[in-house]
């Protein structure tokens, strides 16, 4: 898995952000394109292998890239309610999942990495993006 968003790169922060609210959140709809079906049913198994305690899983459906009124990952910026990362891949996205998941995250303290103990400021973030 290559990944495009490096820890320098100013997206990272809402690609950590993002992935951290698909952990956390129940009742959420993950929507990919039909060729990353298989890997995002695996990313939820992931979850379930992981926190084991998670009783409502993530549904998985065919569509453009994004979690339902979540996170979207597209070129167009939505509602600041939205945690937007602009431009970004299937295989970034799913690296932080696993990344966070191998970390302990969300049972674990300090291991979702700077800025996730402290309130979420989409406004502020989406600054940092170069258009």
């Amino acid at each position: 898995m290559d990944c495009n968003v490096d820890m320098n790169d100013p997206r990272w922060p809402s690609l950590r952000e993002a992935a951290r609210r698909f952990l956390r959140e129940d009742d959420c709809t993950l929507s990919v394109p039909s060729s990353f079906l298989d890997e995002a049913w695996k990313l939820v198994q992931s979850i379930s292998d992981h926190i084991p305690s998670k009783t409502v899983l993530p549904v998985v459906i065919e569509g453009d890239f994004n979690i339902i009124d979540m996170a979207y990952f597209g070129p167009d910026e939505p509602g600041v309610e939205i945690c937007w990362v602009p431009h970004c891949e299937w295989n970034d996205f799913s690296e932080q999942v696993i990344d966070l998941l191998e970390a302990g995250y969300p049972g674990c303290i300090g291991c979702a990495g700077p800025g996730a103990e402290g309130e979420w400021n989409e406004t502020f973030r989406r600054g940092h993006f170069i258009a």
